[in-house]
């Protein structure tokens, strides 16, 4: 093998691990928000979207576990590299009510905890895969 070759073999190497991490954060998230999110019907639970574009969709789902939100961040997740932007929405017309104190179950929201612990979410995750 040449240097050249040997370079080019772990910066792949790399950027799989980093995508890999970014997989993961993208499904922890969700999962954290979901778990966080006020439950009545589930409806708020079952509309969060991932994409690299903000979706507009609303979900009929009613599911109190938050399993179409879930299931639309593995989806979105299995594929994910790296790079760019990415958005998590939730189109309810209520989300914010709840995300801003409505609720007794989350007064200081979902979505703003989560993201306040992001910063360490990543260096744990980083460190599990070294």
């Amino acid at each position: 093998m040449s240097f050249e070759t040997d370079v080019l073999n772990f910066a792949a190497k790399a950027q799989e691990r980093v995508d890999v991490v970014v997989r993961k954060i993208v499904f922890d998230m969700t999962s954290d928000i979901v778990k966080m999110t006020p439950v009545d019907t589930g409806h708020a639970r079952s509309n969060y979207f991932w994409g690299v574009f903000r979706v507009t969709d609303i979900d009929p789902a009613m599911d109190k576990r938050g399993g179409p939100s879930l299931s639309r961040a593995a989806d979105f997740a299995s594929n994910l590299r790296a790079g760019g932007v990415v958005y998590l929405t939730n189109n309810l017309p209520y989300i914010m009510r709840l995300e801003f104190g409505s609720s007794k179950q989350a007064p200081a929201g979902m979505a703003r905890i989560t993201c306040a612990r992001h910063q360490a979410r990543v260096n744990k995750i980083v460190a599990e895969l070294r």
